[in-house]
């Protein structure tokens, strides 16, 4: 972000939005004291989590956060007591209603559509969910995006949406003065967070071959076209082969994990060339900036996590941005219609005295969705289990002749081969 604060902590983040909440909602008792402040953090009604922070954990984040151009202190001769103010709406370049929306974010954690209409009712009155929609695009779609919806989660009816200013989980201050206690949020990225732990010790498999695929596939890419768009890079298993089929090439690496690219950021560490070539987006596909032209694009095991919206964007861009001829390479994954898949574990790798196991089930949602269950099992010698993480997470199921039917419209046609297809602009 330009204004370089894009990596405000959780504490930050409470202090801050508590200084946007009061000048709207008890604008005669603003600019805040610490005292106030210290209240406002800590109530328990409109906060997740919920903290105790104390007089000096305030200080702290006051004082970054001045650092940082966000805040200012306010003196005056007729009360001793310093007072304090925010100026995000400047710093950030938004409007009330936009500031209204980034302040529950900041306060409540992942929203809704609808619960950011109702709780920024005292800040900004939105007439209706589709105008808190049009906002939540406007943050969205800047250069530099301030908001970014969040894949719709097994159980949940409605998507969320998280701000991108800071730290979105709970890490509120500890000390033996203030007898922190919180309520951690729910993880925004479950799958992410404990598969990237494993991803590149148990998913060999499936790279030694689609990996292969890539070489012969895109051997005749021309890199003077454009960048190879990854879709879902993940840790960046995939990097070393797109540069080995198309020497010269740049990658667009979209990847909305964090969990995944701190992987992948390790992965760039420790090569300087790969690091040279690769962009890393840390967006999802529904609101990743796009390159004007590609010349190839990759999605290797994704797919199936796009929503309806994203697929549209998708197929719209490789029909309209990606070079004539250039070819879009896209894994397709069994089973191309959802159905019960017992336990089964597809790979183990042994790691000094322990071995490290994945496990996956399967069961149907609907005819084209399928819920699988990942368990990643850390076992000693013994074969007694030292850690074991399980992760749910819901994939669309598509065959080579449903994506070919679905791109139809889009003039883009398909061949298919072994384990992925192959599509064109036709």
């Amino acid at each position: 972000m330009e204004n370089g604060v894009d990596d405000l902590s959780a504490a930050e983040l409470r202090v801050l939005g508590c200084l946007i909440e009061k000048e709207t909602t008890t604008p005669d008792a603003y600019p805040l004291t610490l005292n106030s402040l210290r209240l406002a953090c800590n109530q328990s009604t409109s906060r997740d989590p919920v903290v105790s922070y104390s007089d000096l954990d305030v200080e702290k984040a006051l004082t970054s956060l001045r650092s940082r151009g966000l805040t200012r202190t306010v003196h005056s001769t007729s009360n001793r007591a310093a007072k304090f103010k925010h100026v995000a709406d400047d710093v950030f370049e938004v409007s009330r209603r936009e500031l209204a929306v980034l302040c529950v974010l900041m306060l409540r954690g992942p929203q809704t559509i609808g619960e950011l209409k109702t709780r920024t009712e005292r800040q900004h009155s939105f007439r209706s969910a589709d105008d808190v929609e049009t906002t939540l695009a406007a943050l969205a779609g800047r250069e530099q995006s301030l908001v970014v919806q969040l894949p719709r989660q097994p159980g949940q009816k409605d998507a969320r949406w998280i701000h991108l200013i800071g730290d979105v989980e709970s890490d509120a201050p500890s000390s033996a003065d203030s007898n922190t206690s919180t309520k951690p949020l729910e993880s925004v990225d479950p799958y992410g967070e404990a598969t990237a732990e494993f991803y590149d010790l148990l998913a060999t498999g499936m790279w030694e071959n689609f990996g292969l695929q890539l070489l012969d596939l895109l051997a005749d890419v021309d890199p003077s076209l454009g960048p190879i768009i990854d879709v879902g890079c993940g840790s960046g298993t995939g990097l070393a082969y797109l540069d080995a089929a198309v020497p010269g090439v740049v990658v667009h690496a979209i990847e909305p994990s964090k969990a995944m690219r701190t992987a992948l950021h390790a992965r760039l560490a420790l090569d300087a060339h790969l690091r040279a070539i690769t962009t890393v987006v840390p967006f999802p596909f529904a609101s990743a900036p796009l390159p004007p032209t590609a010349s190839a694009a990759v999605v290797s095991a994704a797919l199936g996590h796009l929503d309806a919206s994203e697929r549209t964007r998708l197929w719209t861009y490789l029909a309209n941005q990606l070079a004539p001829g250039a070819p879009a390479v896209i894994g397709v994954l069994p089973p191309y219609r959802a159905e019960v898949v017992p336990l089964v574990k597809y790979h183990a790798e042994a790691v000094g005295d322990y071995i490290y196991e994945g496990w996956q089930t399967g069961e149907p949602v609907d005819d084209r969705t399928i819920r699988w269950t990942l368990i990643y099992k850390v076992v000693s010698s013994d074969g007694a289990t030292v850690s074991e993480q399980r992760v749910v997470a819901d994939w669309h199921c598509d065959s080579p002749d449903d994506i070919a039917a679905e791109i139809f419209p889009y003039g883009l046609a398909l061949t298919d081969h072994e384990g992925c297809v192959v599509i064109r602009r036709r």
